[in-house]
């Protein structure tokens, strides 16, 4: 039945504030701040409204640099290394998405 709630699939909050996160940063991303003429940092990216669902994400996120063989100490750290490309940040948000729906 179309509407009978059988294939509804929640998201968990976690992964829904990655996702808004990724796409942030998908419209711009900036290094050495925050937030900066429309773009953000990793953290910048993140809402702080719930600060709980805050530090699972910000945890996902490290733990993926961390796998990654990155030896970055923050997710900062890691953001704002000079030789950061956005595509690997990119790279850092859909592995982090991808392992908090697990």
């Amino acid at each position: 039945m179309p509407f009978d709630g059988s294939n509804f699939d929640t998201i968990r909050a976690v992964t829904q504030m990655l996702v808004e996160g990724r796409e942030q940063v998908a419209t711009g991303w900036c290094q050495g701040a925050m937030r900066q003429r429309g773009g953000a940092c990793m953290i910048g990216s993140l809402s702080v409204s719930d600060y709980d669902l805050f530090t699972e994400a910000e945890g996902v996120l490290l733990d993926v640099i961390r796998n990654l063989g990155h030896q970055h100490s923050s997710i900062a750290a890691f953001n704002d290394d000079p030789q950061r490309t956005k595509e690997e940040v990119m790279q850092v948000y859909d592995q982090a998405i991808a392992n908090s729906k697990r």
